[in-house]
């Protein structure tokens, strides 16, 4: 709620609580109207220390001043001493103090700080979506727990359709200008969070994807798309969700859904960048990664002039990026243009900046071009390179293993060799 949104409930409430409050309270309300709100903070604080801290005024006026003054932390703690006193006592118009005391614990690195009082919001205003949203991303990002993510984010999807419901009738019934901007600006705001939420229960499933086989898999495929499509029942033009849907379809084998899809988004793209609410630069960049996967799209279905053309399309926006030039080496690869591919991973290899796991793959891809043009002396130190940023990659170990045989390197052979089966079957030891 907007800071003038909660002066206007100050003002609307003085009559009703000035009648019957204590005089402190009564002193408070008058700080408040006047906006003197340190002013506030102090009387009541004087007032909890003189025995009126079992009054849920009290701390409710405190919580308001607080609030006016950013302090989220404070005010949060204030409105929670206010539920325990007086549950009945509703603060559904507060959330944003809980939520934005979260945000503030977490700029902070206290994560468990943020969980505790995100937690609280959500029991105590248990129709807001966001802390939900919130804790579905601690929970995706910083514990890595995939099913408590999901749960959380559909549990966000869920309240703010519900809470979009409520919005709606509002707007409905309201004959007041300033309440009907306020509901519909409320409305959109709920609109994006439900999007989010199901988009982010979406890519869960899809995650959850890559450890499943068989009928596991393809359930989890079909609840991503759920996902997507209950966010694209609230915006069908949403190039996130339209991309998502697309690398769905491309996981299921449906190369010509996706590119269908795919075509569609690109098509919001310039739609955004013509009307102004998408930055070039961002609509250039969504463009690219979608024309990536065009590419990868192209590849499987083994039309690799397109899958060139394609991916020379988004090397034009954004130039040289790792993953273009990565996936025009694969591109080259399996045309059997081993030198060409070479070419690419020697400028996507000139990237500053790469992770390990992106050099790695690199180094992998030129061994595979060296072996296929058996130069195995090169593949050999190509795939001891990505061992230096994998070591743990059992498969390089077997491969590099196949490499010394042929090159009559016979202990360096077994002892590849042997350093993968260890891989292995501390694998199995951690299953």
């Amino acid at each position: 709620m907007s800071r003038s949104a909660v002066l206007a409930g100050v003002v609307a409430l003085i009559a009703a609580l000035g009648a019957c409050s204590s005089p402190a309270v009564t002193g408070m309300i008058v700080h408040m109207q006047n906006q003197e709100y340190q002013e506030t903070i102090h009387l009541a604080d004087s007032v909890i220390a003189n025995g009126e801290s079992a009054n849920p005024e009290v701390w409710l006026w405190r919580g308001r001043a607080q609030a006016n003054l950013s302090d989220w932390i404070g005010a949060s703690e204030s409105f929670s001493r206010v539920n325990e006193l007086d549950p009945a006592i509703d603060l559904s118009e507060y959330w944003f103090s809980f939520f934005n005391a979260g945000v503030t614990l977490l700029d902070e690195d206290d994560v468990q700080g943020a969980v505790d009082i995100l937690s609280a919001g959500g029991r105590i205003i248990p129709t807001a979506p966001n802390f939900d949203l919130m804790l579905g991303d601690i929970e995706l990002n910083v514990n890595g727990d995939l099913d408590a993510a999901l749960a959380r984010f559909e549990a966000a999807g869920d309240k703010a359709v519900a809470q979009m419901a409520s919005f709606e009738q509002l707007l409905d019934q309201t004959q007041d200008p300033a309440l009907y901007d306020y509901y519909a600006q409320s409305l959109d705001q709920t609109e994006v969070i439900a999007i989010q939420a199901f988009f982010n229960a979406g890519s869960v499933y899809s995650m959850k994807v890559q450890t499943a086989t068989g009928d596991e898999a393809a359930f989890l495929l079909q609840a991503a798309l759920d996902g997507y499509d209950r966010a694209l029942e609230i915006d069908p033009t949403n190039v996130d969700v339209l991309g998502a849907v697309a690398d769905v379809y491309m996981l299921q084998g449906d190369y010509d859904g996706a590119l269908q899809i795919f075509a569609d988004a690109i098509d919001q793209v310039d739609l955004g960048v013509s009307e102004g609410w998408l930055d070039p630069s961002e609509g250039d960049r969504i463009k690219a990664d979608m024309l990536v996967s065009i590419g990868f799209a192209y590849i499987e279905m083994e039309d690799y002039e397109q899958a060139v053309a394609n991916l020379e399309s988004a090397r034009t926006l954004i130039g040289d990026d790792f993953m273009v030039l990565a996936t025009l080496a694969h591109a080259r690869f399996v045309m059997e243009d081993y030198q060409e591919s070479l070419d690419m991973l020697d400028l996507a290899l000139g990237i500053e900046g790469l992770s390990p796991d992106d050099l790695a793959s690199a180094y992998q891809m030129e061994f595979a071009c060296y072996s296929r043009m058996e130069m195995d002396e090169e593949a050999a130190v190509a795939l001891e390179t990505a061992l230096q940023f994998q070591p743990d990659n059992a498969r390089y170990w077997e491969l590099l293993a196949s490499t010394y045989s042929r090159l009559g390197r016979r202990q360096d052979a077994i002892d590849a060799m042997q350093r993968s089966e260890d891989l292995d079957a501390q694998q199995l030891e951690t299953e």
